[in-house]
Formats: structure tokens, sequence, C-alpha cells
């Protein structure tokens, strides 16, 4: 007990110690709303690889007759098109197992 009647004084943290991690954040990039969440299909469905969408990017550049300026449309418009071709791609794994999915 200190001299003053106050009980002891709390144990600080070491200063060489990582800080303890802020869980404020992860409340924010929690799913809010249904379609935050995927779905069955979509979870199984391989994500692009940053270079598959570069390269898909690269040949709509090149469609576009190689103006540029709409590089951040073409990458959006080529992640959008690979993850549409997985989910594709899984579905019809899916179908192709037969039951009990294909009567879905």
């Amino acid at each position: 007990m200190k001299e003053d009647g106050t009980g002891s004084t709390p144990r600080r943290r070491r200063r060489d110690r990582e800080p303890l991690p802020n869980f404020v954040d992860t409340a924010a990039t929690a799913p809010n709303a249904t379609g935050d969440i995927r779905n069955a299909v979509e979870h199984l469905a391989i994500e692009p690889t940053h270079e598959n969408i570069a390269r898909r990017a690269y040949q709509l550049f090149e469609d576009r007759g190689r103006e540029h300026g709409d590089d951040l449309k073409d990458w959006l418009q080529a992640e959008r098109e690979l993850r549409d071709q997985a989910v594709v791609g899984v579905i019809g794994r899916i179908l192709a197992m037969g039951e009990p999915y294909a009567a879905a």
C-alpha cells in the first residue's frame, strides 16, 4: 500500500512490447448487409490474380485502340469479367457433379 493509502500503483506496460491491437476498426470491416456476404458459389470461385486482371485490362486497352485515360475503367471491367467467369465455372462444376445440386 502506498503512503497515501490509495493502494498499489497499476502495472505499466513495457514500452518495448508490441502495442495492443485496435479492435475498434474490426467492426467497420464486418459485413453489415446481406449484399456484403458472399453466397456459396461466390465463396468457391477462385479470385482472379493481379496478373490475370492486368493482362485482361491491357487487352481491353488494346481493343479500344490504345487510347489512354480509361485505365481504371479497363481494370474494373477486367476484374468483373474474370470474377463472373470464375462463378460460371463453379456453377458448371457443381452441375456436372449431379445430385444433390443439379435439382437446385
